[in-house]
């Protein structure tokens, strides 16, 4: 029998949408051109998003009492300014990783070994294909696409085509610099994970779940009150926070940058953001009271903003 699906709804413009969230959702809006402003530069579709968990139990349909579009709006904002605050920190997590594995690899196997299906672990996809052809074909599809770097030109046309491995990490992205510590022998990745105090399947772990968040701040999508699929080991003495929220990952973290300037802009950055936008609950991101302390705000220097 052919299946019948729900008929995709209409279009409406912002006067519509504001009425539909004030009529239908319950959503309070005192000022129709401040809504519509929002409504123009935050899409109807991710602002509501933010309000899930702000619904009536009774009828999941409506906001519960008080809850106005500008309260959805301060969600988002501390939303963007959270995803802000995190990017530079794994930025340097993966531009450090790429520096310690090329070299590992570099010095055990010479610049080109990392081409050599025989220096890596035999693993497959689950459609049969070896992880290391599959990395490298995506490492060639980079290099047509990014073609017109210059250091890309220069290798393709001194060299032949041919990159050492410090030249082709920078082509990598993060989940195929992810893909490749996976495949790398137990011994080169416990070379690189001692740098990091802990043992080579977390790191494993730390870099899958620095990976997921990465990219949830590269393509905006929302962190608060957002389950991650993916979650950092933490020791047994912080296992009392472990959660599917954002806030394991950054206890994670600290260990491997903690004493890095942009980690020190993280933790005062997202008290400051938590005093500006007393909206945003920052348990559902995982965070407990003691956050500011777990993240060594204190130790650091920092000045604590009350924000819980």
């Amino acid at each position: 029998m052919k299946r019948i699906y729900t008929p995709v709804k209409p279009a409406r413009s912002y006067e519509e949408q504001a009425r539909r969230l004030t009529d239908i959702h319950g959503l309070e809006i005192s000022d129709p051109e401040r809504a519509r402003r929002i409504l123009s530069t935050v899409n109807y579709y991710r602002l509501t998003t933010y309000g899930k968990h702000l619904r009536r139990a009774d009828d999941p349909d409506r906001f519960v009492p008080g809850v106005s579009l500008d309260t959805l709006y301060a969600l988002y904002q501390f939303d963007m300014g959270l995803r802000h605050l995190l990017l530079p920190v794994l930025e340097f997590f993966e531009v450090q990783l790429r520096a310690k594995i090329a070299y590992q690899l570099a010095i055990r196997y010479g610049s080109l070994g990392y081409m050599e299906e025989e220096n890596f672990r035999v693993l497959t996809l689950p459609n049969g294909t070896l992880m290391h052809k599959n990395l490298l074909g995506k490492f060639k599809s980079e290099v047509r696409r990014q073609r017109s770097l210059p250091f890309v030109r220069h290798h393709n046309t001194k060299y032949g085509g041919q990159f050492p491995i410090w030249a082709a990490v920078e082509l990598f992205t993060f989940g195929m610099l992810a893909s490749l510590y996976e495949l790398m022998r137990e011994d080169d990745q416990r070379a690189i994970s001692r740098d990091y105090g802990i043992k080579p399947e977390s790191l494993g772990r730390l870099i899958d779940a620095s990976v997921n968040v990465r990219n949830i701040c590269a393509h905006y999508n929302r962190l608060y009150n957002n389950p991650l699929e993916t979650q950092p080991d933490l020791p047994p003495n912080l296992r009392a926070y472990e959660s599917d929220r954002l806030f394991p990952l950054l206890l994670a973290l600290r260990p491997v940058c903690g004493r890095e300037r942009v980690y020190r802009q993280m933790v005062q950055g997202i008290a400051q953001l938590a005093q500006d936008f007393p909206e945003a609950d920052l348990s559902l991101c995982g965070f407990p009271e003691a956050w500011f302390h777990l993240l060594g705000g204190d130790s650091l220097g920092l000045d604590r903003k009350d924000s819980l």
